[in-house]
């Protein structure tokens, strides 16, 4: 039987070790196992945009794929450690700290890790890189047979699971009304909370246009009228465009081979910043 494939993310970035080390323990532990990488330039300690790139990517691995995601600003504290078995079989290890928030409709089960039997030996006084010392090598442990799923730890119950507030945006007839809910820094676009489904009842369809205003305590970032298409050749190059979002069914707003954040939002990354923050309002014309 085909061992199941583990696939990575964090917020560690490639510029160090961390990586390196996680894979490193995993093949010890099997050196057969398939490794995958999702992202490891998650903005530093920001579990929101963790658990929505899980929540994007899950789908479209296959059904018993083990994913570890390590987003843990609450590393070494009194945090649960744990693995959620998903409802196709899939496996999420990560600390309990919100990450599984965008995918608990999906969540079967919980177990909180039993770091007396799945903690890489030698490392108990090492506090601060559990996603090397516990959550790789537990998910190794799981994906090579070692142990099952019984073997992570107890199980817990799915109402003890941490979760952020979410809010989805608010539409009516011909306007939208939400907030940014994610943005990754390599092209600069953002993605907001308004659902492809509620926007279609807006009445704005491809072609139209649209006033887009992106304001954060008063103070208006962007405030231009937009064409909302199927795909960004629709307008010329550094000009916006709204669109429904190719990795999450959400409405998203980018610029035609350009970074929409560098050029708007600069500061959007920063450490300490909440995407949320940003109201995004669309206004049909």
């Amino acid at each position: 039987m085909k061992k199941p494939s583990i696939v990575l993310q964090t917020d560690f970035g490639l510029t160090t070790g961390f990586v390196s080390s996680m894979y490193g323990v995993i093949k010890m532990v099997d050196d057969d196992l398939y490794i995958s990488d999702l992202n490891h330039e998650i903005r530093p300690f920001d579990m929101r945009q963790g658990a929505f790139l899980l929540a994007d990517t899950i789908p479209y691995w296959r059904p018993g794929t083990i994913f570890v995601s390590v987003v843990d600003p609450g590393v070494g504290t009194a945090r649960r450690a744990c693995v959620a078995k998903l409802k196709n079989g899939s496996y999420i290890v990560t600390p309990d700290n919100g990450t599984l928030t965008a995918m608990i409709d999906e969540v079967e089960a919980v177990r909180e890790i039993d770091e007396t039997v799945n903690r890489l030996r030698g490392s108990e006084k090492a506090g601060t890189f559990h996603g090397r010392d516990i959550f790789a090598y537990t998910a190794a442990r799981l994906a090579s047979g070692v142990i099952d799923y019984a073997g992570v730890g107890p199980e817990y119950p799915k109402s003890e699971i941490v979760l952020f507030h979410t809010e989805k945006g608010t539409v009516a007839p011909g306007r939208a009304d939400g907030a940014i809910a994610g943005s990754l820094k390599h092209f600069g676009g953002i993605s907001t909370n308004i659902t492809v489904d509620d926007f279609e009842k807006t009445g704005i369809v491809y072609g139209d246009h649209a006033r887009v205003t992106v304001e954060k305590d008063g103070h208006v970032y962007f405030d231009e009228d937009v064409l909302y298409h199927r795909s960004f050749g629709y307008v010329g190059v550094g000009e916006p465009i709204l669109y429904n979002g190719s990795t999450s069914p959400y409405i998203a707003l980018s610029l035609n081979q350009r970074s929409f954040s560098a050029k708007y939002l600069p500061h959007i990354y920063d450490v300490g910043e909440n995407f949320e923050d940003y109201k995004v309002t669309i206004v049909k014309l």
